[in-house]
C-alpha cells in the first residue's frame, strides 16, 4: 500500500467512525473517485465491522485507477 492510499484509508475510517456521511462523500470528491465508484465504496465500507483502515485500503486499490502497480514500492 502507498502512502497515498493508507493516509486516504485512514481519513476514511475516522469520518466512518465519526459516521458523517456528508463528510465522507466530501473527501471521496477530492479523491477524484466517480459517484457511481463512491457509492460502491461507501456501501462495501459501512458493511465491515468496524472501519479497519488496511481493509478500507484493500477495498480502495481494488477500486483505484493507479497507473503504478503496488508490487512496484520504491
Amino acid at each position: 500500500m502507498n502512502a497515498l492510499v493508507e493516509f486516504e484509508a485512514n481519513k476514511l475510517a475516522d469520518l466512518f467512525s465519526q459516521g458523517d456521511i456528508l463528510s465522507i462523500h466530501m473527501f471521496m470528491d477530492t479523491m477524484s473517485i466517480s459517484f457511481d465508484v463512491q457509492d460502491v465504496l461507501f456501501t462495501q465500507i459501512s458493511a465491515l465491522q468496524q472501519p479497519d483502515p488496511i481493509k478500507i485500503a484493500q477495498i480502495i486499490e481494488s477500486y483505484g485507477t493507479s497507473l503504478i502497480h503496488e508490487q512496484m514500492r520504491y
